[in-house]
């Protein structure tokens, strides 16, 4: 068995999974921070924004990591160029903006609205940024 292009599907599978819960979460924020005046429609984007959260957007996060680091197993010698490095920089910057989604979260569970509408619309763009970048890197592998 290729172990290598089974660790490439699950990493890509993953991460799939976990930019379809980055894309979604800050779009919830949106409809909270607007429906802040409506009880019954906030708890209903507080039950999704968990859920989407904690079961799929967090396990898709590591499993994309995991199988990252599978698949580097198969071919270290990749760590040690240039492309790979700024792609592990953006990596760390995706990990920090997962972990400012979880944060957002807490405060808006707890009714702390501490964002705008307009303020979640622009966080909701980093992702988008930080994907094309990411791929691009992978694929076009420049400064080797």
């Amino acid at each position: 068995m290729n172990y290598y292009l089974l660790f490439k599907a699950l990493h890509l599978i993953s991460m799939v999974a976990w930019f379809a819960g980055l894309f979604y979460m800050f779009r919830l924020f949106v409809y909270h921070t607007e429906n802040q005046d409506k009880p019954e429609v906030v708890a209903v984007l507080k039950t999704m924004s968990r859920k989407l959260f904690h079961y799929i957007t967090t396990p898709a996060m590591i499993a994309t990591f995991l199988f990252g680091f599978l698949l580097l197993l198969q071919v270290p010698y990749q760590m040690k160029t240039s492309w790979f490095m700024w792609k592990f920089l953006l990596l760390i910057a995706l990990g920090l903006y997962h972990y400012f989604i979880g944060h957002t979260l807490g405060r808006y569970a707890k009714d702390d609205i501490f964002l705008t509408s307009k303020q979640c619309r622009l966080w909701n763009e980093a992702p988008t940024i930080l994907l094309i970048a990411i791929v691009f890197l992978a694929v076009f592998k420049p400064f080797s």
